[in-house]
């Protein structure tokens, strides 16, 4: 064989494989398309998966969100009927605080016949022991430090008497307020503490404040006790 047949029969090989590359190289490209528009086939179904479950996660947070909001309204909403309730259940009870607490083992009828002295001879109040339903002390005995007594009284218009004549009593050291829930006690307290604020009281179970500015308030278990929400008149109409 010639040179040149040799050389055509090398040219020939060559463009032959050539031609083999080239179709392999078809072959793979088109592969790696088709691997490629599965993987993102794929890849799109499982994003759209993974939106439909956010999307679902999304309305179950929404409706546990409102659920726990509910609750808790209905929380408040109990706890206020609650104390409520409580403090109708205390509309014949006063407190006194400071009143002379010498005797350690003092039974309910000394507590009582105290409670009816102090009346009759400082608050100048008719009233006998049949008035009173039941009277105790608050907290263990320690000298020196009487402890306060809670004193329920068989009719409403006793205790009014008393509460209004306890005006008498300013600078003798003992004190009469109106036996209050945990709750109204705080928030009295809380509203006090406000510097819009001059006083705070009760009055038959009803919570007043008196504002700086000589407006009165009466505020619920409820009521927002911050500066400018009592300023504002628009929310005691």
């Amino acid at each position: 064989m010639s040179t040149d047949e040799k050389l055509d029969n090398i040219f020939t090989i060559l463009s032959t494989m050539k031609e083999d590359m080239c179709q392999q190289m078809i072959s793979l490209r088109e592969e790696i398309r088709r691997e490629n528009r599965e993987l993102i086939e794929r890849l799109e179904g499982r994003v759209f998966d993974l939106e439909e479950q956010n999307e679902d996660l999304k309305q179950t947070v929404t409706k546990l969100e409102q659920h726990l909001s509910d609750s808790e309204d209905k929380r408040i909403e109990l706890e206020i009927k609650q104390n409520d309730l409580e403090q109708h259940g205390r509309k014949n009870s006063i407190r006194i605080v400071g009143l002379e607490d010498s005797n350690r083992n003092e039974t309910v009828e000394d507590c009582v016949g105290k409670i009816v002295s102090f009346v009759k001879d400082k608050l100048k109040v008719a009233i006998c022991k049949s008035d009173i339903d039941i009277a105790h002390r608050l907290g263990p005995f320690q000298r020196g430090k009487p402890r306060s007594i809670i004193c329920k009284f068989t009719h409403r218009r006793k205790k009014i008497e008393i509460i209004q004549g306890r005006k008498v009593l300013k600078g003798s050291g003992i004190y009469i307020t109106e036996d209050l829930t945990r709750i109204n006690q705080q928030r009295l307290k809380a509203a006090f503490e406000l510097q819009c604020v001059e006083r705070s009281w009760s009055m038959d179970g009803k919570l007043f404040v008196l504002l700086k500015s000589g407006k009165k308030r009466r505020i619920y278990a409820d009521t927002i006790l911050s500066e400018a929400f009592l300023m504002d008149d628009n929310n005691f109409r």
